[in-house]
């Protein structure tokens, strides 16, 4: 992706594989992202549910996401689906949703890693006959990536940066020179 993924995208994205699966139950009236469509810049995040009757009528079931950024817990809703049904069968139906939706987006999101890493720095190192090593490091701040790469340049000929943010990957060697590319 050229961007981070959105809640909305995230959401509408795994409620269609659910659809394609025939994991959304046959009583649902209604399925909705979040209105305020926020961007997902981490991989890094615990996916949160609320399942419960609803104020007025039905059953419905929240979805979102946690994480930590800056030392600070964030939480984005991704969108609520929802039954007008009450009854103890519907609400069966419904509590099976949530571990379905957790799995199913615990698969998509690490089959699509780098559609979730939009923070940071990745840091590979290469062995002498060009091949990249099959570990890295993620570096949350210039900092600590300058650190690694020092460390690994000391062991290794050559070293590859990518800023996470931007896309741009950096390629220094252990004999000082340093090349810029794209993604």
């Amino acid at each position: 992706m050229k961007r981070p993924m959105t809640t909305k995208e995230l959401f509408e994205k795994i409620e269609g594989i659910l659809r394609e699966k025939g994991l959304l139950p046959d009583i649902l009236d209604y399925s909705l992202p979040e209105r305020e469509e926020r961007p997902i810049s981490t991989y890094e995040f615990n996916i949160r549910n609320n399942l419960d009757y609803g104020r007025s009528e039905g059953i419905y079931l929240d979805i979102g996401i946690e994480y930590y950024k800056d030392g600070e817990q964030v939480y984005l809703e991704l969108g609520t689906i929802k039954t007008l049904c009450t009854d103890q069968t519907a609400m069966w139906a419904m509590a099976k949703l949530p571990a379905d939706f957790i799995m199913e987006m615990h698969e998509y999101v690490n089959g699509h890693l780098d559609d979730f890493t939009w923070e940071g720095f990745d840091v590979y190192a290469y062995d002498v006959s060009g091949n990249r090593l099959e570990w890295g490091y993620t570096c949350c701040n210039q900092k600590g990536m300058e650190k690694i790469k020092k460390e690994l340049l000391e062991k290794y000929p050559r070293v590859t940066v990518r800023n996470n943010a931007t896309r741009k990957i950096t390629v220094y060697d252990n004999e000082g020179s340093c090349h810029k590319g794209d993604v």
